[in-house]
């Protein structure tokens, strides 16, 4: 058995010692990425802290051009992995799946193929790409799990545990985020800034009263008390799975919801007035043509070192409202991560790890049969069950909150 892994940002850190300590399951394990010396510094990291599960099998790096697929097939063809994890950037998947599809490799990615800030590439188009190689996928015999992350991935798992176990009929599904930690840092992304920088700005998505509903972001808020972090606003955002759900969950109304403090959208909404978040081309006074984004990226901390000294917790889960026996209901199925013990596992903090376990959990489940049927499938579409009791045993526990019944106070802002 082994797997090719293509990045080796935050994300990519996570998932690669997560792998390393399921590799007697997962096989030899190869690191590809444009920069060898991040590959290299994740296998250092690996081996100091002792992660690599069964030492006979092979931990490697290689460098690859992700946007080339004649790149990746030669790629392929060396390492000959049973499954490829895409780690990279959302720009990056089309290219990785038609290179798995020639190839036929199963193949996983963690986020959506678009930026959902774009023109045909929002919120209701998001998918659509990825969703037309399903046939193709199917004939060549081969898997393909997408957004196998946190959000998306283990909140679409949650809401298909709602629908299999927890309810008859459900009304409202609300993604619910927050990160209650603290880096010590006066402004930075948790993961990579420019796709950061992208999914925040563009108007918000929402599914209800079958339509889609579109609103500018940061302008739709409610408060929510979230479980050991206390309350926070949360903000409706565009997002990978309130497509996804709509597609596979019969609901009233889907939305995504994410925390964001006073402080950290001061700062978010200065430089997108004087245009820094903007990834249009700008040229300078002596010729120089830059990407404003790309500037701001290089100026701001790379998230992977944001991991020492990172304190407090996460909050990521599924409100689910609905009816069971002829009540109402509703419930909140949710984990609660902590920076400090994500880094003394895996020396990263909690806002990858909670992409990274899952990924590998979902990894686990293809490899042992329970989500390796020929196509591509989204979380929703796959047995909740065993991935669930998998989870906790790869570094993410998962509880069930019961609420009282009753439409959330939702606020509209200029």
């Amino acid at each position: 058995m082994a797997i090719l892994q293509i990045g080796a940002g935050g994300v990519g850190w996570v998932i690669a010692h997560k792998a390393a300590q399921n590799n007697d399951v997962l096989g030899d394990i190869t690191i590809a990425s444009r920069t060898l010396s991040k590959c290299e510094k994740i296998i250092d990291s690996i081996k100091s802290k002792g992660n690599l599960k069964d030492t006979t099998k092979n931990l490697a790096a290689y460098t690859v051009n992700a946007d080339d697929v004649d790149a990746l097939l030669t790629l392929i063809d060396q390492v000959k992995p049973d499954l490829v994890i895409n780690a990279g950037p959302p720009w990056v998947n089309m290219t990785i799946m038609e290179a798995c599809y020639q190839a036929k490799v199963s193949y996983l990615d963690t986020s959506v193929a678009v930026d959902l800030c774009s023109e045909g590439q929002q919120v209701p188009q998001a998918y659509d790409w990825q969703w037309e190689y399903r046939e193709k996928f199917e004939q060549a015999g081969i898997t393909g799990i997408l957004g196998a992350g946190f959000d998306p991935g283990v909140v679409s798992v949650f809401a298909a545990y709602a629908v299999k176990h927890l309810f008859d009929e459900i009304d409202i599904i609300d993604v619910m985020d927050v990160n209650a930690g603290d880096h010590g840092k006066k402004f930075a992304t948790n993961f990579d800034p420019e796709t950061n920088m992208l999914e925040i700005q563009g108007d918000s998505f929402y599914w209800e009263d079958n339509a889609w509903k579109q609103v500018p972001c940061h302008s739709r808020m409610l408060e929510f008390d979230f479980p050991l972090v206390g309350k926070h606003k949360v903000y409706s955002m565009a997002h990978d799975e309130v497509r996804s759900m709509k597609e596979f969950i019969p609901a009233k109304r889907i939305e995504f919801w994410m925390g964001f403090g006073d402080k950290y959208l001061n700062y978010f909404n200065c430089m997108k007035d004087i245009g820094l978040l903007s990834p249009e081309p700008l040229e300078l006074h002596d010729g120089t043509v830059v990407q404003p984004l790309h500037v701001l990226k290089a100026l701001l901390p790379d998230p992977t070192s944001l991991a020492p000294g990172y304190t407090g917790k996460t909050c990521i889960g599924t409100w689910v409202q609905g009816s069971k026996d002829g009540k109402d209901r509703s419930v909140f199925i949710y984990n609660n991560a902590d920076h400090e013990v994500a880094y003394d596992d895996v020396e990263h903090q909690a806002i990858s790890y909670t992409t990274g376990v899952p990924a590998i959990t979902a990894a686990l489940q293809f490899f042992n049969g329970n989500w390796a049927d020929n196509g591509v499938f989204n979380m929703e579409q796959l047995d909740p069950d065993p991935f669930l009791e998998m989870m906790p045993s790869i570094g993410l526990d998962w509880h069930v909150q019961e609420l009282e019944p009753g439409q959330p106070e939702i606020h509209t802002l200029k």
